[in-house]
């Protein structure tokens, strides 16, 4: 798992992302922050949370004690997107893959599972493989995809996903895959991830390699607190920073938010969240997205949730825990299932 130190180091090697980061805090209050942090357990910092920011302690305290990773390359589960020399735009790090969670002997829709992490990490553990669990008991075959992030930049993540789609798509019959019925699901930047590939497949797919003559579009998506608009903070560093790199520009950010790339093309989107989400605000993600589904005559419904927590992931205990429901109800009443 990367350091924080890492990740800092990260952002600062571009001017904006350190000018900004200089603004929000020093490196050296950061690491003075996570040494406070990182011997606490889990339920005394908890405890000692204030009300509103319980559920981001919750995923911070997560985050930091790497429960995203929980996987690698080179387990048996792991099915690689590309051969090592044939992955577009590598840079010689991180190998993108999936990790597939079959139904046994059963022919079912699939969703294809796109975990967040601000661009920065995969967050594997509950954003991925518990959601893959609890969809293989809904009776949906479910495909964790790890995809890449920084110091990987735009536009490597959408090529992951597109492949991805298209490997769901040429093994659908030895996976038992409906092939017309396949879902993507993402969270946070998994969200923004899901809901761009419709709006730059046409433009990517020849860069998806030997499998560009399959669809890598998805039959229908959601977006779970999705970052929609890429001017989401982490750390003080806006999240088109660390998904552009050197090549950022406002002009780049504002095309590549979701507000701009949806068009009539789009198949039907499931959108939940939580109303107090301190990170990835609903007002200026999914709440400014629906009007532009429904312009467009999208088929959408929109859950928002009481509570403040940002990845909370199945909701357990909590009023969001129907979100699974609700978006099989919606699958159905669209005819994507």
């Amino acid at each position: 798992m990367l350091t924080m130190n890492n990740r800092v180091k990260d952002a600062k090697k571009f001017p904006l992302c350190a000018e900004q980061l200089e603004r929000y805090t020093s490196v050296k209050q950061i690491n003075r922050l996570f040494k406070l942090i990182m011997p606490l357990k889990f339920k005394t910092l908890y405890n000692l949370a204030p009300p509103s920011l319980k559920g981001t302690f919750k995923d911070l305290l997560g985050f930091l004690n790497g429960e995203s990773n929980i996987i690698d390359y080179n387990d048996e589960r792991v099915f690689p997107l590309w051969e090592e020399d044939e992955i577009p735009l590598f840079n010689g790090k991180v190998k993108p893959f999936i990790v597939p969670f079959l139904l046994k002997n059963k022919k079912a829709p699939a969703v294809l599972v796109v975990p967040g992490g601000s661009y920065l990490d995969v967050s594997m553990k509950e954003e991925g493989f518990d959601t893959a669990r609890k969809l293989n008991e809904m009776g949906f075959h479910a495909i964790v995809l790890s995809y890449r992030v920084s110091p990987s930049r735009y536009p490597c993540m959408q090529l992951d996903i597109i492949r991805a789609i298209q490997l769901m798509r040429k093994n659908a019959e030895s996976w038992g895959i409906i092939e017309n019925q396949i879902i993507a699901l993402g969270y946070s930047a998994g969200g923004h991830l899901v809901m761009s590939v419709c709006g730059l497949h046409d433009e990517l797919r020849e860069l998806s390699g030997d499998l560009k003559d399959y669809d890598g579009r998805p039959n229908a998506l959601v977006s779970g607190y999705g970052m929609m608009d890429l001017k989401c903070n982490t750390l003080g560093i806006t999240c088109d920073m660390i998904f552009l790199g050197e090549d950022f520009t406002e002009e780049k950010s504002k095309a590549l938010n979701i507000h701009s790339l949806i068009d009539k093309s789009y198949p039907p989107v499931f959108m939940f969240s939580m109303i107090d989400d301190p990170l990835v605000p609903p007002k200026t993600n999914c709440m400014a997205v629906e009007p532009i589904l429904k312009e467009n005559k999208i088929p959408c419904e929109m859950h928002i949730y009481p509570g403040n927590r940002h990845g909370f992931n199945l909701g357990i205990g909590e009023e969001a825990e129907e979100w699974p429901e609700k978006m099989l109800e919606f699958l159905k009443k669209t005819k994507v299932i």
